[in-house]
């Protein structure tokens, strides 16, 4: 026999309708199609996380869409998504569907933005010479439809300011030499971005990038991912085994062995990309149990422990929401404001204490939302094959992704407020 409620529930456009937004037109139809692709990858994610298997067909997808150059300028031929703050909205909503794929086109996009923003503050200040180059480079990635992976962290001890892989200048070019660990989407990729140390002319230590192709020899990935969470990432370590890059292969860095300006900026918009990741993870298990729970309405709100986990489950996702919205503002607010000038070490160091404050909060209360989510369920979302499960173990990752960890990233946000150089 069954019973209608007695209380009729919320539509589901109203209550989704707390989900963050673009701030422009393109980023608009960008988070358009991460809501769309999220909804249809959803399923497979799950086959793959139980197989540990990255899908490689999501990412085609993406690619082939355009998605994956969507913050590449219109007339260099990507789609023109100027903000960071949409394209951090647009990954938040893909994440709620595949989230390990999420954060392999993370870092994609980090490299990618870094790109583009070389580019601006190069057109911007009347640089034609570099302008016209990363031009070139980006019209390159969007015609030869490129895909970045992200190859920074080592195994420890790692000193996050002076990498241990190292370049060295040969005749015609660089050998790269090192390991890497947690490379993402790295198997999958067309090209690694490599955090190195090289010497430059003038014997001084130096924080450089190399454009390391995946195919090229001496590039071994180990395929050793077999983790907790994130399973279909392929978040495995890569060996460089004295692999040759040209001239241009290594792209000028900054001085190593210190948090300066050049660092934190570089490493600026990553940190909001994994709290995005951890964001999407937590929207997604609080559908999840919502859904469940309206079915069962009337008995929901009799249960003064179930409306108390549910209610807190508001209460951080509106606290994650509001902390993500702002640090994706602020950091287009700094880029605009630094086109043409230099931004100070004060400057920089507040802004990225600003982002990785919302990520460390968000890594953290996401793992809340999901823990009572998982609670909530009853004891369906304990099964390995139910997406909460998936989420439970998912979420975890966040305090693990660089930059920085949750073990440095209070130390850094102390500092800060105590007008302390980091360390």
């Amino acid at each position: 026999m069954t019973t209608t409620p007695t209380t009729r529930p919320v539509s589901g456009s109203h209550a989704m309708g707390a989900e963050l937004r673009a701030e422009t037109e393109a980023g608009a139809a960008m988070v358009a199609t991460a809501a769309s692709m999220s909804g249809e990858f959803a399923a497979a994610a799950l086959v793959h996380d139980r197989d540990g298997t990255f899908a490689a067909a999501h990412l085609a997808r993406l690619r082939d869409d355009g998605f994956l150059h969507a913050p590449v300028p219109g007339e260099l031929g990507g789609g023109g998504v100027r903000s960071v703050h949409d394209v951090l909205v647009a990954m938040s909503r893909l994440a709620q569907g595949d989230a390990a794929t999420s954060i392999g086109v993370n870092m994609h996009f980090a490299v990618l933005l870094n790109v583009v923003r070389r580019w601006r503050v190069a057109t911007a200040r009347g640089d034609a010479q570099q302008a016209s180059e990363l031009g070139a480079m980006l019209r390159t990635i969007t015609e030869g439809r490129i895909v970045f992976a992200a190859a920074v962290s080592e195994p420890a001890p790692q000193d996050l300011t002076r990498p241990a892989t190292c370049a060295e200048r040969v005749e015609g070019g660089w050998r790269i030499s090192g390991r890497k660990v947690f490379a993402t989407m790295g198997p999958l990729a067309t090209i690694l971005n490599v955090a190195v140390t090289y010497v430059d002319d003038r014997g001084q230590e130096r924080y450089g990038f190399a454009l390391v192709p995946t195919s090229a020899p001496g590039v071994e990935f180990a395929h050793d991912w077999d983790a907790l969470g994130m399973r279909a990432s392929e978040s495995g370590s890569v060996t460089f085994r004295s692999v040759l890059v040209g001239a241009d292969g290594v792209r000028p860095g900054f001085l190593a062995g210190s948090y300066g300006v050049a660092f934190l900026d570089r490493f600026l918009v990553s940190g909001a990309f994994h709290a995005a990741a951890s964001l999407g993870i937590a929207e997604s298990a609080q559908a999840h149990v919502v859904a469940s729970l309206r079915r069962k309405v009337d008995a929901t709100l009799d249960d003064a422990h179930a409306v108390m986990r549910l209610a807190e489950n508001v209460v951080d996702l509106t606290s994650m929401r509001g902390a993500f919205d702002r640090a994706g503002r602020l950091i287009d607010e700094y880029h605009g404001m630094h086109l043409t000038a230099e931004p100070s070490m004060a400057d920089a160091q507040a802004l990225y204490s600003e982002v990785q404050a919302a990520k460390t909060h968000i890594n953290e209360a996401g793992s809340r939302v999901v823990d009572r989510a998982l609670a909530l369920s009853g004891g369906a979302g304990f099964m390995a094959s139910h997406p909460l499960a998936k989420a439970w173990r998912d979420a975890r990752a966040g305090a693990f992704m660089h930059p920085l960890g949750a073990n440095r990233a209070y130390d850094f946000l102390a500092r800060t407020a105590l007008g302390i150089d980091p360390r």
